[in-house]
């Protein structure tokens, strides 16, 4: 069954090949080259670009100084007697700087790159996000197209079988209803390899909607959806970094509000000049608000409970990582374990259990409900392993976005 397999698998993308396609075969798809495409292709990795812009912007602007202030102020120009004209106004020009004490600007700029940081780490995370559902769909395309050999392989054995059962007909060696029996499976497994046809095409419609593609037509490798491979997880996760970035901005904000609580004084330089007598005088001024009232406490005091928010967060977050982490291995590792058995064991006598229900039908030892149960078996046990391969390269997946594997495809474009 494994070779019959192993051949209909190759015939499949031959099959898409052939002249009555009148359409030349498109090249095998990697996965590597599915997530970079989708990554391209993505409008949310353009907004997560924009994002980064803003916070960029926003470290400029942070570090700005306070602007200057120009005052003119006109005195004694109208009133009674003496002041009952201009000849006795005053004029005075003031510019006043207000200088920021405390670490006023450092602190914005420290919040402002933080943003930065945490704008960066979110499109690295929507990355793993990209890459995650390019690899599921890619999984999906890879068991629906061992779901199309699987059905081939069981249609044919289904008229091999019908056809040495009409042979036994025509020799009246076994009854009528027999030969409608084997028609009947013949007609199911004809059912069931459109059925996984229409199954291939829809998988395909779903990765090349994900990879920006023209063509539907997505042809993989079948032979690695056949292999295992069990590679150790990196420790990259985007939801940890995030989560851990959202921790030190947290610091930085707080750091913000201590600082607002110092007061800022303004100094002032200027010129007063006299109507009455065209003298000039130089004049110089300081203020300083007086912090009776407004000492920012209740600012002070959110922050920090933002601060421990976003400790009690990335708690959290690390224990659901490490959960989600262990359930995908055992899923995987499970998955694993019940395709090595079925390959070793199961389907290899099940393989022999056809060949030998075959050889005693023949000799007219069986019946023909006992050999279509033994091929049953064999088909059932190949759909089988096909289910458990899925299960292992979605558990893989799942393991992958955890990991962050696809961000070091996208870390390049950081800014």
């Amino acid at each position: 069954m494994r070779a019959i397999v192993a051949t209909l698998l190759a015939g499949l993308a031959a099959g898409l090949a052939s002249p009555a396609c009148a359409q030349p075969a498109p090249p095998l798809l990697t996965l590597e080259d599915a997530v970079s495409r989708a990554l391209s292709a993505s409008p949310l990795l353009n907004a997560r670009d924009a994002a980064i812009a803003g916070s960029l912007a926003s470290v400029d602007q942070a570090g700005v100084r306070p602007n200057p202030e120009l005052t003119v102020e006109i005195e004694n120009v109208t009133g009674t007697g003496p002041y009952a004209d201009l000849g006795a106004a005053e004029t005075t020009l003031t510019y006043a700087q207000p200088l920021e004490r405390g670490s006023k600007r450092r602190a914005r700029v420290a919040l402002a790159r933080s943003d930065r940081e945490i704008a960066e780490l979110e499109r690295l995370r929507a990355t793993a996000d990209i890459g995650f559902e390019v690899q599921s769909a890619w999984v999906d395309i890879m068991a629906a197209q061992a779901s199309v050999a699987d059905a081939e392989a069981a249609l044919r054995l289904a008229e091999d079988m019908a056809a040495i059962v009409q042979r036994r007909v025509r020799a009246a060696r076994d009854p009528l209803v027999a030969g409608l029996k084997a028609d009947n499976k013949v007609a199911d497994a004809r059912a069931r390899l459109d059925q996984a046809r229409r199954s291939l095409a829809a998988a395909q419609d779903v990765l090349a909607a994900l990879i920006g593609g023209d063509s539907p037509v997505v042809l993989i490798d079948p032979a690695v959806f056949r292999q295992m491979p069990v590679p150790v997880p990196d420790d990259a996760s985007p939801d940890l970094s995030v989560a851990k970035a959202r921790i030190d901005r947290a610091e930085r904000a707080y750091l913000v509000e201590k600082t607002r609580a110092k007061q800022d004084p303004t100094i002032g330089i200027g010129l007063r000049r006299f109507e009455d007598s065209g003298d000039v005088a130089g004049l110089v001024s300081f203020s300083m608000p007086l912090a009776f009232f407004d000492r920012n406490r209740g600012n002070i005091d959110r922050a920090m409970a933002e601060r421990q928010e976003a400790e009690w967060t990335l708690a959290e977050a690390r224990r659901t990582h490490q959960a989600a982490l262990r359930r995908a291995l055992a899923e995987r590792d499970s998955a694993r374990a019940e395709v090595t058995v079925l390959r070793d064991e199961l389907i290899p006598r099940a393989q022999a259990a056809v060949r030998s229900a075959r050889d005693g039908y023949d000799r007219g030892a069986f019946a023909y409900l006992e050999v279509a149960d033994t091929q049953q078996s064999l088909v059932d046990l190949s759909s089988r392993e096909t289910a458990a391969l899925r299960n292992f390269h979605q558990s893989q997946a799942r393991i992958d976005r955890l990991a962050g594997r696809w961000t070091a495809l996208d870390a390049a474009k950081v800014y």
